[in-house]
């Protein structure tokens, strides 16, 4: 009887394993697509049997994950990588497409200046002037277009960041509770399985390194921050106390480390940046663009005889104290030479220390010593009350949302300033208006310039008597003096015509073309008591049109080169930027391809394998239920037999 009932219970052990192997393949099959799911095995151990007596079956079978760390760790590594990627590349590609799909900013600047050149042949033509009026609302209308699409890529990866971590928190908690309920139910496989599904999810947001603990819980960390151990989870907050926002993490706010590559919250913080830097650059193209035709129209003159006004106003630039400052200072700033002022625009550090001021472009790093009086540097003039104290710091911004704030000051077609400050007509002004030329000699004017040093032996014509009828007197085949018509025996200054010609400088009042001087060279064969006159150019003009349009092209308008230069080179780094998240997007998608094909070689489900385990397991479970049935067979027999 011992024999059959030993026999039966090896049999019955048997088959209580071949039935938990084919429940276990049962649950493979069931869990192919769950995430997370890691496939199952059974394991048998031979139980321990009396010596000299036969054996005892199978003790308890015992179910195993066909888990690897290694392979999951370089999954979650995968996963932060080509979501971060994934991201950048549709927000850098907005920010990118800002420059070319709204209203283009480089195709409405061309055609703003390409039109000024048309009124410089027709400067009579109203018409050709609200052309170009119309010509400077669109680029203005492009300018605030491509700033308001940059801002919104900016506000979109803010909310994504809020999103991000609100996830990671909830992620970080369920880890938590996993964590705990390990403790009472150590590496459960279902439990094991839904901490690796919450693992790959956090690693879309951040960079996690999870460091498995005997009982299968895990602290898992970022960048060397703990964010989850045995007393539970840290929370994951946003600081935006700065421009760019920053992630912290617990009671104690510690610093987060969240690089370009570290899931969709290192990406939601590198759009950040991206487009804070593309929205600098934008802004301070705008104050170039803007300052360089505010300076070419005060330049020259209005149909109604006027200085030109400004075309464009763009927001001044700020000055932000640190509230650390224990000095009295208060410094303004304003751009003087839109020529010099670096394409990125800053921000910049100005530091107080050691008796002088220094200027760091927070952009590229380069440095600047503030010089001259008033003190300036990159294009801009500093004005300076009361004592600093040394450390002070302040924060100049060159070109605050410039480009959203840029917009066209001229009200009407007669505001453009196409004509010279002056026409040089050789004879004598009369009251009528006419020249009356009655030269016995040649007297001619040459081609007109701009420049902030006058020519070498100029005769310089002060600033006071810009805008007033001019008279140059010959005395002599050479010498000459320059005058008002009104006072023509007073001389301004004098000057003597050599064998290459002579040139009259004349100073720009106080504005936007101050410090700078409309030059005219003369030459010619002059006789003794000849003139040649200077009046203010009218509307048949169109000379400083001409000069105003060459702005686009001409050399030296920008730091970097033309300011044709300047704006293309600018949508060429966004393009070249957003070229690059979206090759490195694809090359990391291709990564997760073959992380997760590893994870699965290892611990995923073959259903073929499965169906091939299945119908061993089932051919097992049928031979054990056949033993089981021969001895109880057996034992009938025996019972009739008695």
């Amino acid at each position: 009887m011992s024999g059959i009932t030993g026999a039966m219970n090896t049999a019955l052990s048997g088959l209580k394993l071949f039935e938990a192997e084919i429940s276990t393949v049962s649950n493979n099959l069931a869990n192919v697509t769950t995430p997370g799911y890691t496939a199952e095995t059974v394991n048998s151990t031979t139980a321990v049997s009396t010596p000299g007596q036969p054996g005892n079956g199978v003790q308890a079978p015992q179910i195993l994950r066909a888990a690897s760390g290694f392979a999951a760790g370089l999954l979650r590594t995968a996963n932060s990588a080509s979501q971060a990627a994934s991201n950048q590349a549709s927000s850098l590609t907005a920010i990118s497409n800002a420059l070319t799909n709204n209203g283009n900013v480089q195709t409405s600047i061309n055609q703003f200046f390409q039109d000024i050149g048309t009124l410089a042949a027709s400067p009579a033509s109203a018409a050709q002037r609200q052309t170009v009026l119309d010509d400077a609302q669109t680029v203005v209308g492009s300018f605030q277009s491509a700033a308001g699409v940059i801002n919104g890529a900016v506000s979109g990866a803010g909310a994504v960041l809020q999103q991000s971590v609100t996830s990671a928190n909830n992620l970080l908690g369920q880890l938590a509770v996993i964590n705990k309920s390990l403790i009472s139910a150590p590496n459960s496989p279902s439990l094991l399985d839904q901490q690796q599904a919450a693992l790959n999810s956090l690693s879309s947001l951040i960079s996690v390194n999870a460091l498995p603990q005997a009982n299968g819980s895990v602290i898992v960390t970022t960048g060397g921050t703990v964010l989850l151990d045995q007393s539970g989870a840290q929370t994951l907050q946003v600081n935006n106390s700065s421009p760019v926002p920053s992630l912290t993490a617990g009671n104690s706010n510690t610093q987060v480390s969240a690089s370009a590559a570290d899931g969709a919250i290192g990406a939601s913080i590198n759009t950040y940046q991206a487009g804070g830097a593309a929205l600098q650059s934008l802004g301070t193209i705008a104050a170039i663009f803007a300052n360089t035709v505010n300076t070419a129209q005060a330049q020259g003159l209005t149909p109604t005889g006027t200085q030109g006004g400004a075309l464009f106003s763009v927001p001044a630039p700020s000055m932000t104290a640190n509230a650390a400052n224990a000095g009295s200072a208060s410094i303004t700033a304003q751009i003087n030479n839109a020529r010099a002022l670096p394409i990125d625009g800053g921000p910049f550090l100005l530091s107080y220390s050691g008796g002088a001021w220094t200027a760091t472009n927070q952009a590229s790093g380069q440095s600047y010593t503030p010089t001259g009086t008033p003190p300036g540097f990159a294009g801009m003039t500093l004005a300076i009350s009361g004592t600093p104290a040394n450390g002070d710091k302040f924060i100049l911004n060159p070109a605050p949302n410039a480009a959203s704030g840029i917009a066209v000051s001229a009200t009407t077609p007669n505001d453009i300033a196409a004509a010279d400050p002056y026409a040089a007509t050789p004879g004598v002004l009369q009251s009528s208006g006419a020249i009356l030329n009655s030269n016995g000699g040649n007297v001619s004017a040459g081609v007109d310039t701009v420049s902030s040093t006058p020519a070498s032996g100029a005769a310089v014509i002060p600033a006071s008597y810009f805008g007033q009828n001019l008279q140059v007197n010959f005395t002599s085949a050479t010498a000459y003096t320059v005058a008002t018509t009104a006072s023509p025996g007073t001389a301004i200054t004098n000057g003597t015509l050599g064998s290459t010609g002579e040139v009259l400088a004349i100073a720009y009042p106080a504005g936007a073309a101050s410090g700078q001087y409309w030059q005219l060279p003369i030459n010619g064969t002059p006789a003794a008591g000849d003139t040649l006159t200077l009046t203010p150019g009218g509307s048949n003009s169109g000379s400083n049109a001409t000069r105003m349009a060459a702005q686009w092209t001409a050399a030296g308008t920008t730091a970097s080169g033309t300011m044709q230069q300047a704006v293309v080179g600018f949508g060429t780094s966004l393009g070249a930027n957003a070229q690059a998240a979206q090759q490195l997007s694809t090359a990391t998608a291709g990564q997760v391809t073959t992380a997760t094909t590893n994870l699965q070689t290892v611990a995923g489900v073959s259903t073929d394998q499965q169906a091939v385990t299945l119908t061993n397991y089932q051919q097992a479970y049928q031979a054990a239920a056949q033993a089981i049935s021969a001895a109880h067979t057996m034992f009938e027999s025996l019972l009739t037999a008695v």
